[in-house]
């Protein structure tokens, strides 16, 4: 099975997102990019490998400033099972963040929340 589709059967069948995060490390991703505008992600692997996923969307609209409050609301309502991906997605845009990066190696992994004039950060509880 390839990279891309062993990412792909991650998030199929991921119960929350540090089972995802825990399926995207036994994948060989140290970290990833999403670009929240777009939903493009770039995975970045061991050896400087990467694999680009972009997605042919309509642009989602950012709100100009980071809002650290409801980007942690988003966050929550997410790991709580009150929204799916896309709403999580609407909801951090709505919250300001433009990007966020995921850091799956190392002892420090976590998730930066990026917008203009903020970010925050959040620890992924994995192994």
């Amino acid at each position: 099975m390839s990279t891309e589709e062993v990412i792909k059967q991650a998030y199929a069948t991921a119960r929350n997102y540090p089972d995802l995060a825990q399926k995207l490390v036994e994948a060989g991703i140290q970290s990833y990019t999403v670009e929240v505008s777009s939903s493009t992600i770039l995975y970045r692997l061991a050896n400087g490998k990467t694999l680009l996923h972009a997605r042919e969307i309509e642009p989602r609209a950012i709100a100009t400033v980071f809002d650290e409050t409801d980007t942690i609301q988003a966050i929550r309502a997410n790991q709580q099972g009150k929204t799916d991906y896309p709403q999580f997605m609407e909801g951090i845009a709505q919250a300001g963040v433009r990007f966020y990066d995921a850091i799956l190696t190392g002892t420090n992994k976590r998730v930066i929340y990026v917008g203009i004039g903020g970010h925050y950060d959040e620890t992924i509880p994995i192994a």
